[in-house]
């Protein structure tokens, strides 16, 4: 099984939106939305669900309001500088936010357990092998224990340990 260290770094392109991810992330997961493409430029965005608490950021965040293609609000936070989306957020499950696994320093342990909204991904971006979800039956509780089945071990950095 394959070993990450905690914390794990990250940010935008330009460097002035930094962050530490201090504990396990809950899930992994690819959407293939059109908001996702269209936000991202690229054909889906890979996403880890993490606790709210355990992301440390440094630099300032522009923070823009926005409906999903679920009509539920969501808050994206963007570095003010280069634009780049790093994180949102769901007000109304405020303890939790999507981080772009893209903005981590080293993203080679990020494997998703599933994908959805595949009905409008690009036919090449989906991901073979990776369970496809209806974004109705997408059980963030249930999909995350199957994630965390078979994800890495995170541990904290050698000098951080007790």
């Amino acid at each position: 099984m394959q070993t990450v260290s905690l914390p794990q770094a990250g940010g935008c392109v330009c460097g002035a939106l930094r962050y530490a991810l201090g504990a396990s992330p809950l899930l992994a997961y690819a959407c293939h939305c059109h908001d996702c493409q269209k936000r991202t430029g690229a054909a889906f965005t890979l996403t880890l669900v993490i606790r709210s608490g355990d992301l440390t950021v440094s630099g300032s965040v522009d923070r823009v309001p926005r409906a999903a293609q679920s009509g539920r609000q969501v808050e994206h936070g963007f570095c003010p500088a280069c634009r780049v989306p790093v994180f949102s957020r769901a007000p109304v499950a405020p303890d939790y936010m999507s981080l772009r696994a893209g903005t981590l320093d080293d993203a080679r342990w990020v494997v998703p357990v599933a994908q959805t909204f595949v009905e409008s991904a690009i036919p090449w971006a989906v991901i073979a092998g990776v369970r496809a979800v209806e974004w109705a039956h997408f059980d963030f509780t249930a999909l995350g224990r199957d994630w965390l089945a078979t994800a890495p071990a995170f541990r904290p950095r050698e000098a951080d340990a007790p």
